[in-house]
């Protein structure tokens, strides 16, 4: 991701309408005279030597012209750039001998649901991930499943991209590969 131009595009489309309030629920939001509804984003980065979370805070009040806008200059810049459900957000794990790999779940606009390796949850998971992750292509460093589909089929495929990722390494990491049995 480029973050400098990502924070121009923050700096210059969406801070000037962001709220001053904390909102308590974006169902049913205090918008701001002229807003339609509150954006709220959050970069989730996979590169290891960039914030993993930024801007997940802010409460952006636009109408719909001001976020088409801003969604048009968004999907110019590299990156996988989903709509999520402001109230649904959750976690999933992946056991393996003493380490925990930890993804974070978003639910989209779209009605899937898009994990993403959650760093610095687990030091040790993270230095075995980190390295290998930004070798996967791009549209490889998360994962989309629809809303609401089998829990096995959805751990299953954490493993089998688990798996995928730590194949990568040059070191011998099998104590740390699942076989499904």
């Amino acid at each position: 991701m480029d973050h400098s131009n990502m924070n121009n595009l923050v700096r210059s489309l969406l801070e000037p309408y962001e709220g001053q309030m904390w909102q308590t629920d974006y169902l049913n939001p205090i918008l701001r005279k002229g807003a339609d509804f509150i954006v709220n984003l959050e970069i989730l980065e996979t590169n290891p030597n960039k914030p993993f979370e930024t801007f997940a805070f802010a409460d952006y009040h636009l109408n719909q012209a001001q976020f088409d806008g801003f969604l048009y200059q968004l999907r110019k810049l590299k990156g996988t750039h989903v709509l999520g459900h402001p109230n649904i957000r959750g976690h999933a794990e992946v056991l393996r001998g003493d380490l925990e790999f930890q993804f974070l779940v978003v639910h989209t606009q779209n009605q899937e649901e898009l994990l993403v390796y959650y760093a610095r949850q687990d030091f040790a998971a993270d230095k075995l991930l980190f390295p290998l992750i930004p070798l996967l292509p791009p549209q490889d460093r998360h994962i989309l499943l629809p809303v609401g589909g089998d829990p096995f089929i959805k751990q299953q495929t954490l493993e089998t991209w688990l798996n995928r990722v730590l194949s990568l390494s040059k070191h011998d990491l099998s104590a740390y590969t699942y076989t499904g049995q």
